[in-house]
């Protein structure tokens, strides 16, 4: 609140190192990721997340190859299993606290990434869908399906499949309450997903499954959003 940033980036790492135990630490991390994005640092939210994530117990580089994001991406339809994207609605919800704050620092990092490096973004959304396939759906995996919606075309060259997580995560929201980061998701999802196609609901768009998306519902959740925030 007083734009003091310099001792605001001293309390948050001051915070870190205070951390009695590791929901304080993944708490503490997330609130220096939020810092470093408002102050358009994403270099230095990019070493947060990775020194967080060593501690943790898992190493990345914070430029990792087209291949580790490959592995990754390919995991998802290994956890798949043969289901039906549509059926991951109902995966029980996430209760394991531990998993929650994972998901969260996970959460927290994904805008800085996109402006830091393409790799570790991809990565970042696609273990953010894989801890959900492994553990189950909490609010962060709403982001996470639609944030894989609106790459899963242009970087893997599935708009298909993109589109119907991206309807995934919409319906967690609508119709299992999991609202947390609702604003953000309907922002993100009146960015084409497709060719001529947005990742609105179904009843926001004109029919068919290549239809362009009308202004005027365009605008509808645009609205819910500005309430929202």
């Amino acid at each position: 609140m007083t734009a003091e940033k310099v001792a605001a980036e001293d309390r948050m790492s001051r915070l870190a190192q205070r951390a009695k135990g590791r929901h304080d630490f993944c708490v503490a991390t997330r609130l220096r990721l939020t810092l470093y994005t408002t102050l358009d640092r994403s270099d230095l939210a990019a070493d947060v997340f990775l020194d967080w994530l060593r501690r943790d117990g898992t190493s990345w580089s914070s430029h990792p190859t087209h291949e580790d994001v490959m592995r990754e991406y390919e995991r998802i339809w290994v956890l798949l299993a043969g289901r039906a994207i549509e059926d991951l609605i109902d995966l029980p919800l996430i209760t394991d606290p531990d998993v929650l704050d994972t998901l969260d620092v996970f959460t927290e990092i994904m805008t800085p990434s996109q402006l830091f490096d393409e790799n570790l973004n991809s990565l970042i959304i696609c273990r953010l869908v894989t801890l959900s396939l492994e553990h189950g759906n909490c609010d962060a995996s709403c982001f996470a399906y639609v944030w894989l919606a609106m790459f899963a075309g242009p970087r893997f060259n599935n708009y298909k499949d993109g589109f119907r997580f991206g309807q995934l995560g919409y319906d967690l929201v609508e119709k299992r309450g999991l609202t947390r980061y609702r604003a953000r998701i309907w922002m993100n999802m009146v960015r084409p997903c497709c060719p001529g196609q947005s990742m609105l609901p179904a009843d926001a768009i004109s029919c068919g499954a290549h239809s362009t998306l009308h202004i005027g519902s365009a605008t509808s959740p645009l609205r819910r959003t500005a309430g929202i925030s």
